[in-house]
């Protein structure tokens, strides 16, 4: 029997969208790990209100419970599914925050879904180590692959581990681009890139976002690793705006210049990345007023262009 208590909040049961991929569809379960925080919550991550988890600790009994109620809610969408997306205010990778029993569930269900093509889930680069990706791997369909959701913020080290607190070297991201080349075409990469961090604004944020891409291509091309990039415009969360309180949210039309630059260098390069523009909130914006004009003259644009990769779609809903 399902208990309430494992129902997700509304503003963790994401709508399904469509990527370059096909229908995209986000499964969060609860992390396993103590209150059921991420463990690099308290101390580390200034931007990031997601750690915090729903509030309760949850274990393998509870995750079966939510997973089953996935099954149910989502009975239709998954079946179609081309790309799950699989998150837990954490690292999915970190048998403290997702046990063996509840990683083996959940891919379990994937292997199953004949449509779906690539799982990617959200881990911390440590936990990316070959004990895990062999699990990972094993448990894939033969037509499926998987990526690992890295996030990296910014190539800049002052920024990521600075401002952003996000304690991650670039030798340890370097050393997870190492470990995943190992496994050819089964395992990739998902690099997430916050636009306009901390103290960082309009032509020096676009700036930012392109080396922070044209540093994952790099890795990508040295380590022979398929990688996609999710950008994110920065928006004030809880902590973000304690520790930045004077920094403004992402100036969109900025955010459109970044990306068609972005999309310049993924053509030179002659990469096969995809670049997708993450706009669903788990509520954590703390401006949701000014979230929902945005979201009212850019929603269309910023679909068109995750599903078609054609930077003519932001350049018509925003009017340039």
């Amino acid at each position: 029997m399902i208990t309430r208590s494992v129902i997700p909040e509304q503003s963790n049961l994401f709508a399904p969208v469509v990527d370059a991929y096909g229908s995209r569809l986000v499964l969060v379960f609860g992390n396993e790990s103590k209150n059921g925080e991420c463990p690099f919550y308290r101390y580390q991550c200034h931007h990031c209100d997601i750690g915090a988890g729903e509030g309760m600790g949850f274990d393998g009994s509870s995750n079966q419970q939510r997973l089953e109620f996935f099954q149910d809610y989502y009975a239709d969408l998954l079946v179609d599914a081309r790309h799950l997306l699989i998150y837990n205010s954490g690292s999915t990778l970190n048998h403290a925050e997702m046990s063996r029993e509840t990683f083996a569930a959940i891919l379990n269900l994937v292997s199953g879904l004949k449509n779906c093509k690539l799982v990617s889930l959200d881990s911390r680069e440590m936990y990316i180590t070959p004990d895990n990706l062999d699990r990972l791997s094993h448990h894939l369909g033969i037509s499926q692959r998987a990526s690992i959701i890295l996030g990296v913020e910014s190539q800049n080290d002052e920024i990521r581990m600075g401002k952003l607190k996000k304690l991650m070297t670039k030798d340890a991201i370097e050393n997870a681009f190492a470990i995943v080349g190992a496994y050819s075409e089964k395992i990739g990469i998902d690099f997430n890139i916050v636009f306009q961090p901390p103290e960082v604004v309009g032509d020096a944020a676009i700036a930012e976002a392109v080396e922070t891409l044209e540093y994952g291509l790099h890795l990508s091309e040295k380590y022979r690793v398929s990688i996609d990039f999710n950008f994110h415009p920065y928006y004030p969360s809880r902590k973000s705006q304690g520790m930045f309180p004077k920094h403004p949210r992402a100036n969109l039309t900025d955010a459109f210049q970044a990306l068609m630059l972005m999309k310049e260098r993924v053509e030179i390069r002659q990469s096969r990345a995809k670049l997708f523009i993450g706009w669903q909130d788990e509520g954590h914006d703390r401006e949701q007023n000014q979230r929902a004009k945005e979201l009212e003259r850019y929603l269309e644009g910023f679909d068109r262009f995750n599903r078609t990769q054609e930077i003519i779609a932001l350049q018509e809903c925003s009017h340039f």
